[in-house]
């Protein structure tokens, strides 16, 4: 039993670190990102997106089927 309570205190530790640093701040509405930000940074976002949609849509191969069956026993 005793070989129990050091990783239970770590995991209530890294839980209340947790709380603390992260889920506090958010609730009481003081997270880093914020609604209200400047046009400049919206625009730079906004390509930012667009850049990683173009470049997700060109790394997707075609969903073109050769014409010939695919072989499952290799």
């Amino acid at each position: 039993m005793r070989d129990v309570w050091l990783p239970l205190a770590a995991t209530a530790l890294a839980a209340a670190l947790t709380w603390w640093c992260c889920i506090r701040p958010m609730v009481r509405n003081r997270s880093c990102c914020t609604t209200t930000a400047d046009p400049e940074l919206r625009e730079e976002l906004r390509r930012a997106r667009d850049e990683l949609q173009q470049l997700r849509d060109d790394a997707t191969p075609p969903a073109v089927h050769d014409t010939r069956p695919e072989i499952l026993d290799r």
